[in-house]
């Protein structure tokens, strides 16, 4: 079972940063999560909320600022923004990337039109996610060599009659964990590659038996070798 990094080793050091995903590669994760949203100059830069206010002393969205601007001002405990180039650079196929997209109506095409040029080369270690339909089916548009991640946390996506159907182009199903006992009744561990997310100290094991292939944590090192 896979073993992933949510937004790096994100327990021990400030998540999205470059920090964070060298501790995630060095503490032997199979893969990184992080969040992707696009800088006024159109750079992607890793950053997971809608505004800058958990940042001390910033206001406003990443998408009002340049990435010079970002790297600038934007400091999380110490450690600058971080970009998708940067994060590529470090990771070198070393392990897999999970990108997810935040979704912005004015932005996610360009993002998406930017990722896929920046990824064509490296399909067999950098995986796409996001929440919205919107964004997975233009990804899968732009190359359907990219292999994406359906984002979960509501009851009523898992309940629909024809969920299987309806995400045939996609490869995993991420679900939170809060829904963990309806995945297993609905038997999607056999049915797809499920990584449920954010685990924290629940017991998986069940689900592992069932087939899940992987999960995303804040402490590597609690779960490494744990669950494998």
């Amino acid at each position: 079972m896979k073993i992933i990094a949510h937004r790096g080793f994100s327990d021990g050091y400030p998540e999205n940063t470059l920090l964070a995903f060298k501790k995630a590669i060095e503490t032997g994760a199979d893969g990184i999560e992080t969040d992707l949203r696009l800088s006024l100059d159109a750079q992607i830069v890793l950053f997971h909320d809608k505004d800058l206010r958990s940042i001390h002393n910033s206001k406003g969205k990443v998408e009002a600022y340049s990435l010079k601007e970002l790297k600038q001002h934007v400091i999380i405990e110490n450690e600058p923004i971080a970009t998708l180039d940067e994060l590529i650079a470090l990771a070198e196929g070393k392990l897999t990337l999970i990108l997810e997209i935040k979704y912005n109506p004015e932005t996610y095409e360009k993002l998406c039109d930017i990722l896929v040029e920046k990824i064509a080369d490296k399909y067999d270690w950098i995986e796409v996610s996001c929440f919205d339909d919107r964004v997975l089916a233009y990804m899968y548009r732009l190359d359907s060599n990219v292999r994406l991640h359906k984002l979960i946390a509501d009851e009523w996506v898992l309940k629909e009659n024809e969920l299987t159907e309806k995400y045939t182009y996609v490869s995993y199903l991420d679900i939170n964990i809060s829904l963990s006992k309806m995945a297993f009744e609905l038997g999607l561990m056999s049915k797809y590659k499920v990584i449920l997310w954010t685990v924290d100290k629940e017991n998986i094991s069940i689900e592992k038996n069932a087939g899940l292939y992987g999960i995303m944590v804040n402490n590597i090192l609690e779960y490494k070798g744990k669950y494998e």
